[in-house]
């Protein structure tokens, strides 16, 4: 590769995430539609509660958006000294605020299912055999090349909505797949413009094809082990040989819905 445009980078970094995103929504798929009992969805629904908090940092995380809102105000709010730092900055917030939405949607139904609270003792306890590799990769990648590594995690947060593709898609009268079917399409319909946003941000702060194999790199890496959590999180052991048809774009990428 001699001239990278931003076509072109846009372009190689959507196809690389469309496969993966479509992995993530194949894993979903295959346990939602098989047959379960009511309390079957509770690992799950309680992993991702989880998640929806620790990602963004509600539950403490360093490297994190709710960190970096922080931080910002710590030092008198430089982000609001520019146009393009007040729109990061705004989006930021936005972000904070579905992401608390999202966690509501899915704790309702938690609580519903066990008729216990959910408890922030218990999801701070949950954790996945993939987690620490996770966590590991996280803060490698970041003492790399923190800049780049930010650009990939803004990129494959939450998966390009994968698992709420599946679960928006349902087609079921049982209530509480329905139940699950409306929160997904909820979160999937605000998830869906993250992706484009760090696909965007990746095109105006990359340049050179050094950068761009560095992020290709980065995100093969984490998309990889996002599969593996994933498998776990939905109690299925990850297929390895799967996972790497996957990551070689063996697999159709999601139909619109």
């Amino acid at each position: 590769m001699t001239t990278t445009t931003a076509a072109d980078m846009k372009a190689e970094i959507r196809a690389l995430g469309q496969c993966f995103w479509a992995g993530e929504a194949e894993i979903a798929r295959n346990f939602l539609t098989a047959p379960h009992e009511p309390g079957d969805h509770v690992h799950w629904i309680r992993h991702q509660c989880y998640r929806e908090l620790r990602g963004p940092g509600l539950l403490k995380r360093a490297h994190s958006r709710v960190q970096w809102i922080i931080d910002n105000i710590g030092d008198t709010l430089p982000a609001a000294e520019s146009k393009e730092g007040r729109d990061e900055f705004e989006y930021q917030l936005e972000s904070l605020r579905q992401e608390f939405t999202h966690f509501r949607l899915f704790a309702d139904i938690l609580e519903d299912i066990t008729g216990e609270p959910v408890r922030m003792s218990t999801l701070e306890g949950l954790r996945l055999p993939s987690d620490d590799r996770i966590e590991a990769t996280r803060s490698r990648l970041i003492a790399e090349d923190e800049r780049i590594a930010h650009i990939a995690y803004s990129f494959a947060e939450g998966g390009g909505a994968g698992i709420f593709h599946a679960g928006a898609a349902l087609e079921t009268d049982d209530p509480l797949l329905l139940r699950i079917q409306r929160a997904s399409r909820v979160v999937y319909d605000d998830e869906v413009g993250h992706g484009e946003h760090g696909v965007e941000a990746a095109e105006s702060a990359l340049d050179t094809e050094e950068e761009l194999e560095t992020l290709r790199r980065m995100l093969m890496e984490i998309c990889t082990e996002r599969l593996r959590m994933r498998s776990e999180m939905y109690g299925q052991e990850p297929d390895e040989a799967r996972i790497a048809e996957i990551a070689n774009g063996r697999i159709d990428p999601l139909p619109v819905i």
